[in-house]
């Protein structure tokens, strides 16, 4: 696939999670943040937008640990939202 459709796949997936905590979240970060990611970034974001919503929303707001490949994401995410 190439990056202009990745990046335009990720952002609907990122605001149309099913969870609207989620479409928040990961829909403003994705909005603001995503066409900045390098290649390497963009596949693990790719992989994040796979896994469960609850267990997302989870890791963002720290109840549980992220996985870790996902932790630098989910501390950028974080930090965009100025959680913990």
């Amino acid at each position: 696939m190439n990056r202009e459709f990745t990046l335009k796949q990720n952002l609907y997936k990122s605001i149309h999670r099913g969870c609207k905590e989620n479409d928040i979240l990961i829909g403003n970060f994705a909005k603001s943040e995503l066409e900045n990611f390098s290649n390497d970034e963009l596949n693990i974001y790719t992989s994040f937008l796979e896994e469960d919503d609850l267990e997302i929303y989870n890791w963002l707001l720290g109840k549980e640990d992220a996985p870790e490949k996902y932790q630098n994401l989910v501390k950028k995410i974080q930090k965009f939202h100025k959680i913990n």
